[in-house]
């Protein structure tokens, strides 16, 4: 009987090596820290190195509740493309949500980019003043290589440095949910900069 339901971590692919090119389209609403915060295998010490990596007991594996750690969306966003790239068929679809912030009332931002996509829808939800959400869709229109993996890599570094800082630390979670006040701007720079950044757990 084929597998109806795989529940997996995308940080750490389930897939043998060499799987390439089995799905028509992936469509997916990756979490974006304004309700949920995304979350990834391995918590803190094993992912800095405190802790050696382990096998749980067989005794232990039907209660035993998996450690895990911040996932933050640009991390996220890079598996999810690295996974397209390497699972779509060509001229298959990746769909996903991508958040924005409205702060001028215009949907004027750079979205996530790779070699192997081009994007060729945008469309907009907005679920408040402050911010929406954009269903991108993008379409393969080139083969998963070694080289195209690397290319990728360094647009992901850009995209991070240049484009998506604001989300690395929960920003996006204090610009939704703090008071009117905080959006006003004081010369060239936004309060919302001054204030302390959130950093709770599950941001």
């Amino acid at each position: 009987m084929p597998i109806g339901l795989l529940r997996a971590d995308n940080n750490l692919p389930p897939w043998r090596p060499g799987l390439t090119e089995v799905f028509d389209a992936i469509v997916c609403d990756p979490p974006y820290g304004v309700r949920a915060g995304g979350r990834k295998s391995g918590g803190r010490k094993l992912l800095k190195g405190a802790v050696a990596p382990y096998s749980v007991p067989d005794d232990k594996r039907t209660d035993h509740i998996p450690s895990t750690a911040p996932y933050s969306l640009v991390e996220c966003v890079h598996d999810l493309l690295d996974l397209a790239a390497k699972m779509l068929v060509m001229g298959g679809r990746i769909v996903y949500f991508f958040p924005v912030l409205r702060d001028d009332d215009t949907l004027e931002t750079q979205f996530p980019e790779h070699p192997c996509f081009k994007l060729v829808a945008a469309s907009e939800q907005i679920l408040s003043t402050r911010y929406s959400r954009v269903l991108l869709t993008m379409v393969k229109v080139g083969p998963y290589t070694d080289n195209i993996a690397e290319a990728a890599k360094i647009k992901h570094l850009d995209f991070r440095e240049n484009h998506l800082k604001w989300l690395e630390d929960g920003n996006i979670h204090s610009s939704v949910f703090s008071p009117a006040d905080s959006q006003l701007t004081e010369g060239s720079r936004s309060l919302r900069e001054l204030k302390p950044k959130y950093r709770g757990k599950y941001v």
